[in-house]
């Protein structure tokens, strides 16, 4: 009887193998992996990790918090623009990147010279920042094998605006740093006291009255033109 049974057992095994086969669709490797749909989501609690796509830095690749105050950085110092005329007594402050030994503040001196240590005088007056730093990175390279200058005005001391009379909020000097229309600069200076002429503002320059301004006439639309721009060293007079 096991004889038989053995017998009987070996005849359907051939014939679940063509079925298993017969199962898989045509044209699919019976060893493929199964697709991505397919494939078991990951358990609870098992995260994967992300790929990073950030490159790899080189060795040499600049230190990004040294670049953070790069040459040409000029925070702080007077608001002056990019035009500004540096002229005697105006006070400088100058960093060479490369050499501290070369940075400080310096005054203007009556010569329109800056006198920076180991590079002597540097003409200054009637140049641009931009046109100094490009003079003293020529001058440093006497030391230096590359020079990276960044140069900003602290103190107007060379260009002036007087107001004079007992009319103005504020009488005295004050620097000439932007272009400023009369009545722009009678506002920086505290506007007018009760009491004060507004009818008969003077402007003089180079000794002669140039203009004779109302105020009134002008808050009410009258001659705008007389809003002159000023110039440096100009006065203005309110009785």
């Amino acid at each position: 009887m096991r004889t038989a049974l053995l017998a009987a057992l070996l005849a359907v095994l051939p014939a679940c193998s063509v079925g298993a086969e017969r199962m898989i669709p045509p044209g699919q490797d019976k060893t493929a992996p199964p697709k991505p749909e397919q494939q078991a989501p990951p358990k609870p609690g098992q995260e994967q990790k992300p790929v990073s796509l950030s490159p790899v830095m080189p060795v040499d690749a600049p230190n990004p918090a040294a670049m953070a105050e790069a040459p040409g950085k000029k925070p702080g110092g007077a608001p002056v623009g990019d035009a500004y005329i540096i002229g005697p007594e105006d006070v400088l402050s100058v960093k060479v990147w490369e050499d501290g030994r070369f940075s400080g503040n310096y005054n203007v001196l009556p010569d329109g010279t800056i006198s920076i240590p180991l590079l002597g005088p540097i003409r200054a007056a009637g140049l641009t920042p931009v046109q100094l730093e490009d003079a003293i990175n020529q001058a440093a390279l006497k030391y230096l094998n590359a020079a990276h200058t960044a140069v900003q005005v602290e103190a107007v001391k060379s260009k002036m605006v007087y107001f004079d009379g007992e009319g103005i909020g504020s009488p005295g000097a004050m620097p000439y740093m932007l272009p400023m229309h009369l009545f722009e600069a009678i506002s920086a200076r505290g506007g007018f006291k009760d009491f004060a002429d507004k009818k008969h503002i003077q402007v003089r320059r180079d000794g002669k009255i140039i203009e004779t301004v109302s105020y009134n006439d002008l808050i009410k639309g009258k001659h705008p033109e007389k809003d002159i721009l000023l110039k440096p060293n100009d006065h203005v007079i309110v009785k």
